[in-house]
């Protein structure tokens, strides 16, 4: 939709892998995973062996060792083709990064084999019932007994959560404060150990995609499960999130494109009296307004891409990123039940409008909502004057 100077001919060969791969493989049978409100496992085994999980690490951790931009184009392909029930990037560029840049040579060897092939499914544990995922009130803990930690608290709305085989639970510390912030360990959690309670969370947008509360009751882990310092969480974090936010942002910017073409498409084939919707005035400016929306946001999600190669990834770019792609989103979906008319709220282009809608509010609310965004880039003005 938009020209692009950020793939060169073998990232190109890859996106056409990629679109292969999940046009034979995964939609066909995705319908089916919303309606079951699951992805079977056999999925991520299929994508492993596809190599589109954890392609970024290195080929001794099981990776293809290439750089972010052949995640980006899986990411793209994923909103591209509607799928969300195998959102790869959970385990490839949110999990996978944590263990290979904090963990030891023991863990890395444990755990990304197995997740880059798809048999280890894995989460980030920050959200819970009460905060949200803000840090500062995280009440969930890790009390020091002996060599390990005893794990009390619960985290919810964790993708993945229900079904994952490792957790990395974030809990409070007894070391490491940081100013006016408690002390955080990032703590690998083993979801087979006594005192972990998995349970699924039923939800009306993106259903195929398995979320989760995980109930930490007396859980002891070794304290070799800590990812990098103990009481060091917060740091890691910051640090960490901007990515996620930005892989999230690359998913909505591609899904607004998606359905952007297709409210184009059906506004030009839907006639009235005076022709096409195309040939009235509202129509157009609203669709206009939005495709320089896309143009827009398009422009800045392919400058930030780089960067996170380079290392030199602002988070706050991340935030941006994320509340206009989702904003811009959740005003494509509202237009295309609007535009559409009695096909925008009945048969099968309402019940996909319908569900438009309900997975773009879905995206304005994970990796930090609308209003959290807002505020971490307001307060970050001052300092960055």
């Amino acid at each position: 939709m938009f020209a692009r100077t950020l793939f060169d001919p073998e990232h190109n060969a890859w996106r056409a892998e990629v679109a292969a791969f999940l046009s034979a493989e995964i939609t066909p049978h995705h319908d089916a995973w919303v309606a079951a409100r699951k992805t079977p496992r056999a999925a991520w085994a299929q994508a492993g062996a596809a190599g589109l999980l954890a392609r970024a690490l290195p080929p001794e951790y099981g990776g293809a060792g290439r750089d972010f931009r052949d995640s980006a184009i899986i990411i793209e392909e994923l909103a591209r083709h509607r799928v969300h029930g195998l959102f790869t990037c959970l385990q490839s560029d949110i999990v996978a990064p944590f263990i290979l840049r904090l963990g030891t040579e023991a863990q890395k060897m444990r755990l990304l084999p197995g997740i880059a092939q798809g048999e280890v499914l894995a989460a980030l544990a920050l959200t819970e019932p009460q905060g949200g995922s803000a840090l500062s009130t995280m009440t969930t803990t890790a009390r020091s007994s002996g060599d390990s930690l005893v794990l009390n608290g619960c985290k919810t709305h964790i993708s993945n959560g229900s079904v994952a085989d490792v957790v990395i639970v974030a809990a409070k510390s007894e070391r490491g404060s940081i100013g006016d912030q408690p002390g955080l360990s990032l703590i690998l959690v083993e979801t087979e150990r006594p005192g972990v309670h998995q349970e699924a969370i039923e939800k009306t947008g993106m259903a195929a995609l398995d979320t989760g509360q995980i109930t930490l009751t007396d859980c002891v882990v070794p304290r070799s499960n800590v990812l990098g310092g103990e009481g060091m969480g917060f740091v890691y974090l910051m640090s960490f999130l901007g990515v996620e936010r930005l892989v999230l942002a690359i998913y909505a910017q591609a899904c607004s494109e998606r359905l952007l073409q297709d409210l184009i498409r059906d506004c030009d084939a839907r006639h009235t009296p005076n022709g096409s919707l195309l040939d009235h005035q509202n129509p157009r400016f609203s669709l206009a307004e939005l495709y320089s929306d896309c143009a827009v946001n398009r422009s800045f999600i392919d400058q930030c891409i780089p960067l996170v190669q380079e290392g030199r990834f602002d988070p706050k770019q991340a935030c941006i990123a994320k509340l206009r792609t989702t904003a811009t989103l959740k005003k494509l979906a509202a237009l295309g039940v609007q535009l559409r008319g009695a096909g925008g709220i009945s048969g099968e282009t309402g019940a996909r409008a319908s569900q438009d809608l309900l997975d773009a509010s879905v995206q304005s609310i994970w990796g930090g909502t609308s209003e959290i965004l807002l505020d971490l880039i307001g307060r970050s003005m001052a300092s960055g004057l």
